[in-house]
């Protein structure tokens, strides 16, 4: 990708405090640095929703909650989340019933997690946002992150888009803030960058807005912007295929977003 991002700071959500970002200038330098995957990721939620899981032992419930996730996302896209019970997660993941209770107490604690997992990786976005000189470096950044974290995550994204019905009411309103709080985001790097006149556009929010869609279109429908042989065989792709489709639908957005925002930026072509 074009524009190089060198954060030098240390972002402040909890599962990645301390933690110093590389230079994020392919998908595979973010793999190395970014915290929510494999043990970290169920670690995270291990240490975050003790209310949830009731075993005090945190191998036996990252070990079980990977399970639980992996077949939480299996089923629920053939049958439905709605049509999905606890026992055929039981079946599912060849667990008892009383390890899945150690876990969570109702299906719908799964969707509070997968809630929590996108709300941190959105939170990660706008920290390293924040570590840019300009409002176009952080308009680069978010984008770049944002394909991201939703290509490694993008079962939780998908699920979460879809799911949210299946919130608590009050999870239902901070689900959608998730959304909401990435418009705002960008909404307020566009109108910075107006009022320093690098940006030329007559409504900041519905570039903003567009911006968000697109992103989320790239997760939610993989199977246009990646093509359906992509999506078959996603489990079996190389680093270097999904850099190359990762660097595509990026370009495409950037050069986008920059008509839209009547400027010109090196390299965006």
């Amino acid at each position: 990708m074009s524009t190089a991002i060198q954060p030098t700071g240390v972002h402040s959500v909890a599962a990645a405090q301390d933690q110093n970002w590389s230079e994020l200038n392919s998908y595979a330098a973010f793999l190395k640095s970014f915290p929510l995957q494999g043990d970290q990721l169920y670690q995270s939620l291990f240490d975050r929703h003790s209310d949830i899981i009731q075993t005090q032992k945190p191998k036996f419930a990252i070990a079980n909650l990977q399970k639980i996730f992996a077949a939480t996302f299996e089923v629920s896209a053939v049958s439905g989340f709605d049509r999905m019970s606890l026992r055929d997660l039981s079946r599912s993941t060849g667990m008892s019933m009383g390890a899945i209770y150690s876990c969570i107490s109702k299906k719908e604690d799964i969707a509070v997690m997968v809630a929590d997992i996108v709300r941190q990786s959105s939170e990660l976005t706008r920290e390293h946002s924040r570590l840019a000189e300009t409002p176009w470096q952080a308009i680069d950044r978010s984008i770049r992150f944002h394909l991201y974290a939703s290509t490694f995550l993008q079962p939780w994204y998908f699920f979460l888009y879809f799911e949210t019905r299946s919130l608590p009411e009050p999870q239902q309103t901070d689900s959608k803030n998730i959304e909401l709080d990435g418009i705002a985001s960008f909404q307020a790097h566009i109108e910075q960058g107006m009022r320093n006149d690098d940006f030329k556009c007559h409504d900041a929010r519905m570039v903003a807005n567009t911006i968000v869609v697109l992103l989320e279109d790239w997760y939610l429908k993989p199977w246009k912007n990646r093509g359906q042989n992509a999506v078959s065989k996603r489990g079996t792709q190389s680093l270097k295929q999904q850099e190359q489709q990762l660097n595509n639908y990026y370009q495409s957005l950037i050069k986008l977003v920059t008509n839209m925002l009547a400027i010109e930026v090196a390299g965006a072509d």
